[in-house]
């Protein structure tokens, strides 16, 4: 027993969670509601099974623990987790990446007012109605397998319309581009609890995020 807890100790789990956010102006931002709550019970749930866990969260996270057992840091936007996660990767040795941050989707790329003027970055102004352009951001999942080429890597797919088919399609496609390991699916196109997508296209359900965790342990393990 003493020598199966070294061993995971020796075992360093990464954990991105909870959202991000991308600025309009200096005051002003896009995010999205997610609160980090499955990314803190995960790393708690590695933690306590014995492996080294540094959680990424976000800033705007809802979700907070007094004394954590585990290493946290913090981040705000898209590239912000892009510039912790790579300085990470260069300092520790990752076994597994569990990326289930909730990242933005767009960027703002202009504002202007209906006269075509740029608006002021500093503040806009609210006595005229501006047209705002987004782009879509990159997805950093993409690169991650760059930066961690060994570890266990898993990314999450929510997904709110959609069916169990469209979902499954989306994370097969998000291995195949990403070139991870598992896609956790979830969210209202799932329904209740969680869908562990392998390469090779099964699916295992999981009822709560501590069955997610007991899942990978033995992989986690075994890929080392």
């Amino acid at each position: 027993m003493v020598q199966v807890e070294k061993r995971r100790k020796a075992m360093k789990i990464l954990i991105t969670c909870g959202p991000s956010f991308e600025p309009i102006d200096e005051v002003r931002r896009i995010t999205n509601f997610s609160t980090g709550r499955l990314g803190i019970q995960l790393s708690s749930f590695f933690s306590l099974s014995g492996f080294e866990v540094i959680c990424v969260l976000g800033s705007l996270s809802t979700v907070r623990l007094q004394n954590p057992p585990f290493k946290l840091y913090s981040f705000d936007t898209n590239d912000g987790l892009w510039n912790t996660i790579k300085g990470l990767a260069q300092e520790h040795c990752f076994k597994a990446v569990f990326h289930a941050a909730a990242l933005c989707d767009f960027q703002v790329k202009e504002i202007v007012d209906q006269h075509g003027k740029e608006a002021m970055k500093t503040k806009i102004a609210t006595d005229r109605e501006y047209w705002m352009r987004i782009v879509p951001a990159r997805k950093l999942l993409e690169n991650f397998r760059a930066i961690f080429p060994k570890a266990l890597l898993t990314g999450w797919k929510y997904e709110v319309s959609g069916n169990y088919e469209t979902l499954y399609k989306k994370g097969k496609q998000q291995i195949e581009r990403s070139g991870s390991d598992y896609c956790v699916l979830n969210g209202p196109a799932y329904g209740q609890g969680y869908g562990i997508l392998n390469k090779q296209g099964e699916l295992f359900h999981a009822s709560s995020v501590e069955n997610i965790g007991a899942f990978f342990i033995d992989k986690i393990i075994a890929s080392s």
